[in-house]
């Protein structure tokens, strides 16, 4: 559907695609602080890493160190790997949600919908998984890493992303306690059924080929996927 707006409206599409960007960078933010931060909660990724670190200073060191700039300091190398190999355009609409994000964290007021940690963990993966699911939608980004290992180097980071999450899990629940690492999973795997659910952009496929050129045609169908 996207793709077809794109066709017949190139700069219609960039504008709405734009849009689309801010409202979804700003519902990942909004989620990230009245549900994950308020129930000290950990999602996957880069925002997981940033908000352990910041517990990690407020709890053993009693520093408040903003948000912003761990998100934006382990950002900075993946996106130069995507400026660099991936492209001008995917880089910055994912500079703008990084550093967008990263500040609405900071400077939005925290809001307690309910003490119930449970239902934290579940409603606040959905909504995040929506949020991430539509910046995936309409712009392809967010995974940096993955995706130029994907494109450039033929590999599946996925496996390394996440058994990078259970690292961070584990710390987590060795430091501040294994309730919040268990929570943590439920939100993590809300977000993911929600993210799945919604983006069938790449979905796999088993071909079975007979053929005498099969270099030919693994070719064709690595460069066509």
């Amino acid at each position: 559907m996207f793709k077809s707006l794109e066709v017949k409206y190139p700069k219609f599409y960039q504008v709405f695609r734009f849009i689309i960007v801010i409202i979804a960078s700003v519902l990942y933010a909004w989620n990230l602080r009245c549900f994950a931060k308020v129930a000290d909660l950990l999602p996957g990724g880069f925002s997981g890493v940033s908000l352990l670190f910041q517990a990690i200073g407020l709890r053993f060191f009693y520093i408040s160190i903003p948000f912003t700039i761990f998100n934006v300091a382990l950002n900075i190398f993946p996106a130069y790997i995507a400026y660099r190999y991936i492209g001008k355009k995917f880089t910055i609409y994912s500079i703008v949600v990084i550093i967008l994000s990263s500040v609405l964290v900071d400077i939005l007021p925290p809001y307690i919908f309910t003490e119930d940690i449970l239902l934290i963990s579940v409603f606040g993966g959905i909504i995040n998984g929506f949020a991430i699911s539509s910046l995936y939608t309409i712009s392809n980004m967010y995974h940096f890493i993955s995706i130029y290992f994907s494109h450039v180097k033929g590999i599946d980071a996925w496996n390394y992303i996440l058994l990078g999450n259970v690292v961070i899990l584990l710390i987590a629940g060795g430091l501040f306690g294994w309730s919040i690492a268990l929570y943590s999973i439920i939100y993590q795997f809300c977000s993911t059924q929600v993210i799945q659910f919604m983006y069938k952009r790449y979905q796999k496929m088993t071909l079975f080929i007979i053929s005498d050129k099969s270099e030919e045609i693994y070719h064709a169908i690595k460069n066509t996927t």
